[in-house]
């Protein structure tokens, strides 16, 4: 029997979690976090505790870095 491994790309729903953002960016949720206290990296919100991030700031800000490139 032949096992089928699928090599899924992430993707992002309009509302994410930090563990979501960082598989879609190959950031790892401990830089997403440090990066938020420091005022960096993409917005976020936080909704009864959570941290959470919208789709389209993520886009914004992965777009910011090309510009700024």
């Amino acid at each position: 029997m032949t096992e089928v491994i699928s090599s899924v790309e992430p993707t992002l729903t309009d509302i994410n979690s930090r563990p979501q953002v960082s598989a879609y960016t190959g950031i790892s949720v401990q830089t997403l976090a440090r990066w938020a206290g420091e005022g960096k990296g993409p917005k976020f919100v936080k909704a009864g505790g959570r941290v959470l991030y919208r789709k389209r700031d993520v886009l914004a800000w992965i777009d910011s870095l090309e510009e700024a490139s």
